[in-house]
């Protein structure tokens, strides 16, 4: 008994499973992801830039503040704030005596 061979009439698979129509689609939409996260990225830049100067100036007028001027300072926002100044006070204490521990 012969063996007869099997032709396959079924058409090959395609190497992706997206038809070609679909591939210009896609494209738009990761162009689209890709412009709204450069947005993002342009928006976290201006927002840090500000907040390091910010940050700057503030540390520029602390360091040219007298000790005198900071408890000052501290003594008017817990006058204007009581509950916080002694949140503030019992966290200061507590790293304090973290810190100081035997």
């Amino acid at each position: 008994m012969a063996k007869k061979k099997k032709t396959s009439t079924a058409s090959p698979t395609p190497a992706s499973p997206t038809p070609a129509a679909e591939k210009p689609a896609k494209v738009r939409v990761a162009a689209e992801a890709v412009r709204c996260a450069e947005a993002e990225l342009e928006k976290a830049c201006d927002f840090y830039r500000k907040v390091r100067e910010e940050a700057s100036e503030r540390i520029k007028s602390a360091r040219e503040k007298t000790v005198g001027d900071l408890i000052d300072g501290t003594l008017e926002v817990v006058k204007k704030h009581p509950a916080a100044g002694l949140g503030m006070a019992a966290m200061v204490g507590f790293f304090l005596g973290r810190l100081f521990r035997r």
